[in-house]
């Protein structure tokens, strides 16, 4: 089933420019004609460089902006109808980079309660919900602490907890760990694959970190506005100069293997991590 579909989804805003004599405006389209289905229980990472669009598909997905032409559904709602904003956020919900601005109470269990609250979810129903985000993250220990006291990467796990607890069905991730350090990271990286394996969560991960995105089951480019690649990891990776010409890394090992393919070694091009490179080297050398 369909988590979410964009169908010609475009969109365009007008940018103010200052100049020598004065400002002008000039309309910009960060999403031109996309066409994409991601499916319920999914991980998909979406890619792109800066100004490329991905973060504006994110907003979309929970409506914070809605499309100039065509259409996007999310669980089947119509994000363009506004009698419908409501199901949407009730069935996206969406982590930023920066967790402070994500974080509105002085105590952690308080800051998960908010949302909650604002939907009229009785007080019992709260109490359970807050304790089962907060254990989902593994954060309960924390429930009484002050947030502005946690690392990075705890106050991440908090603010996807305050999303958990409004139990959707999906979570957009824009850049979750751009502003942590490896530590966090690493804890935010295993919490979203934890929610998908084991809860069945949609995950839609908008990043610029290649070895998070070779986590996902599929990948999907933006590139000024376009949506110009999609596949499995292995599929998408391996394709080094095509990424490169759209201003993206690659995985490490997977240049390497590229570098090593072009030399004349026979090696797979579809190597994404280190486990995989030393299993194909290990390969070479018996065969020498």
């Amino acid at each position: 089933m369909e988590m979410i579909k964009a169908e010609n989804l475009s969109y365009e805003y007008i940018k103010v420019i200052e100049t020598e004599k004065g400002t002008k405006q000039e309309k910009i389209l960060a999403l031109n004609h996309v066409n994409l289905t991601i499916e319920k229980g999914s991980f998909v990472a979406v890619l792109g460089h800066n100004g490329s669009g991905k973060s504006t598909f994110a907003k979309h997905i929970n409506a914070l902006v809605r499309p100039t032409e065509g259409v996007l559904w999310v669980n089947g709602y119509d994000t363009q109808k506004e009698e419908l904003l409501w199901d949407v956020r009730q069935s996206a919900g969406m982590v930023f980079q920066n967790p402070d601005n994500q974080l509105v109470a002085t105590v952690v269990e308080e800051d998960i309660a908010f949302g909650p609250e604002n939907m009229g979810v009785p007080s019992e129903e709260i109490r359970k919900r807050v304790d089962e985000s907060l254990s989902a993250v593994g954060m309960l220990e924390y429930k009484e602490h002050t947030p502005s006291k946690l690392s990075g990467g705890q106050k991440q796990r908090i603010a996807i907890a305050g999303v958990l607890a409004m139990k959707p069905e999906c979570i957009v991730f824009d850049e979750p760990t751009a502003m942590l350090d490896p530590v966090g990271r690493k804890d935010v990286m295993d919490t979203i694959l934890r929610l998908n394996r084991e809860e069945g969560m949609t995950i839609v991960l908008i990043t610029h970190y290649m070895d998070e995105a070779v986590r996902a089951e599929k990948v999907f480019v933006i590139d000024d506005g376009n949506m110009v690649l999609e596949g499995t990891p292995k599929e998408v990776f391996p394709q080094v100069e095509t990424l490169k010409s759209y201003g993206l890394d690659v995985p490490q090992v997977t240049e390497t293997a590229y570098e090593l393919k072009k030399m004349g070694i026979p090696i797979a091009e579809d190597i994404l991590t280190i486990e995989e490179m030393v299993g194909a080297i290990c390969q070479l050398k018996s065969t020498i």
